[in-house]
């Protein structure tokens, strides 16, 4: 029997030194099923190697849109992998019969097992695409981003894993005229989405973490939610994006055996390490409290912001990488300050920094997008012991953003380039001072960034791949 491929995927989720966790959904149309089937097909081995690994079964759940996740165990750590993945028809087919010659052989690099290596990402957010009446997608410039994406990896050296920090879709493509509402909607969204070449062709060769900004949803989501789109609206927005983005993350938890999900998250905020870095990604969305007095608004609960500050109190000389889809600093000028960005929750901000102050943190970056520019600004302060300590906002914003809204980009009049940060409080106020360290990209772009125990380099790549050294910032850590 023939291994059929997935009409979305696959995709290659979080990755440690000696698992995987893997995504594809089937366009199950030949045949009518009901529930779960273990339908999904996977084989791997080690590059170089001849045989592959016995095949692994795995189930699809039409209740989740006819995907489903598998986790592969007993990677080799730091090595180069080769998989293929796909999915069958009939469940009882022996392995030995399996025809594997209609997949693609992907390659995928397993993190390594030393915990001081550097750490290579590609970073980037907000891909709007265009769609015609009919609902499919009629230009291909965002996925030719993707495209890029990969081949940058061939002329500048392979990545660890790709980190897509928001706005993967827009639901709202002209913001609530015509915004979806319904769960169908949202899935057909996705498959159309995450379906283009050049998106899947990135995904499925490299580990790929995501999670969600307004768009996923609506815009400044939920600044202008109604009741019925807390019951109605956010449900299905909600159960596609654990469908297609939080599933292969590790947001999901998974059954016993660590094999495969076998509940919904209690959360969507995660973290991870990869080398020398540990990775904080931050659900900045869904879990807001933008009603009461300033003090007490949260652009994260109380639950993730005590996860947050842990996590940071935990080996304190790693680097530590916090995602934040909105940008923490700099905030916008007075003219165009908007109670949507973290320039909305000063309180919750400068506790936050004051922990990164109070621990004496100096290998501390935040990871952004969300404002269709790109930039990299560093914070000023003085650590716990009295010695400087700066902290950076590291932004990559939108890998396609179409010129018809030009106007929607943030551009450097707009920055408060330098000066100081807002913190909500007098005996505060002179405490955090913002600067730029390079010039405004208000265009499309992606940024390579590597880490190391001694260094950040921030390189900016246009959406072709043509690199733009004059927007290059390198970091010693001190």
């Amino acid at each position: 029997m023939r291994v059929e491929p997935f009409s979305v995927g696959p995709i290659l989720g979080a990755c440690t030194h000696d698992t995987a966790r893997l995504f594809g959904r089937a366009a199950m149309t030949s045949f009518q099923l009901s529930g779960k089937a273990m339908l999904g097909r996977v084989r791997w081995r080690v590059a170089g190697q001849d045989a592959w690994q016995p095949a692994q079964a795995f189930r699809l759940n039409t209740n989740f849109d006819g995907s489903g996740v598998i986790v592969l165990h007993g990677l080799t750590p730091g090595a180069l992998h080769e998989y293929q993945a796909g999915w069958v028809t009939d469940p009882d087919v022996p392995a030995s019969q399996l025809d594997w010659r209609a997949l693609p052989v992907y390659r995928f690099r397993s993190a390594p097992a030393a915990s001081d290596t550097p750490t290579r990402l590609l970073l980037g957010s907000c891909s709007y695409r265009f769609f015609d009446l009919g609902g499919l997608i009629s230009d291909d410039r965002a996925d030719k981003t993707f495209k890029a994406m990969h081949a940058h990896q061939h002329q500048h050296g392979p990545v660890d894993f790709t980190m897509l920090c928001g706005d993967q879709v827009y639901a709202d493509p002209l913001n609530r005229l015509g915004a979806l509402s319904e769960e169908a909607c949202y899935l057909q969204l996705y498959r159309r989405v995450f379906g283009q070449p050049g998106m899947r062709e990135l995904m499925a060769n490299t580990p790929t973490y995501m999670i969600l900004d307004d768009h996923e949803i609506e815009d400044n989501w939920p600044a202008h939610a109604s009741s019925s789109d807390h019951v109605g609206k956010f449900p299905a927005a909600i159960k596609a994006y654990q469908i297609y983005q939080a599933s292969h993350s590790p947001a999901m938890p998974l059954d016993p055996t660590g094999c495969w999900p076998d509940r919904d998250p209690d959360h969507l905020w995660y973290h991870f390490s990869h080398g020398c870095a540990d990775v904080f990604v931050m659900d900045v969305r869904t879990e807001r409290q933008i009603k009461g007095q300033k003090r007490d608004l949260r652009m994260i609960s109380e639950a993730q912001e005590q996860a947050l500050i842990d996590w940071l109190a935990c080996d304190p000389q790693r680097v530590k990488l916090i995602v934040s889809p909105v940008v923490v600093f700099p905030d916008n000028r007075r003219l165009f300050r908007r109670s949507d960005a973290w320039e909305g929750f000063v309180h919750q901000r400068r506790r936050i920094l004051d922990a990164i102050r109070h621990l004496n943190l100096r290998r501390v970056a935040f990871l952004s997008g969300d404002v269709h520019a790109s930039l990299v600004a560093a914070l000023h302060t003085r650590g716990r012991d009295g010695k400087p300590l700066t902290v950076h906002n590291v932004v990559s914003s939108g890998l396609f953003w179409p010129s018809a809204l030009m106007a929607f980009r943030w551009y450097r009049p707009m920055i408060q380039s330098s000066g100081r940060l807002a913190t909500g409080g007098l005996w505060s106020w002179n405490r955090y001072r913002v600067s730029l360290c390079n010039r405004v990209y208000s265009r499309d772009a992606f940024a390579r960034i590597e880490v190391s125990p001694e260094q950040l380099r921030f390189r900016l790549f246009d959406r072709r791949g043509d690199a733009l050294p004059a927007h290059d910032v390198d970091i010693d850590w001190g």
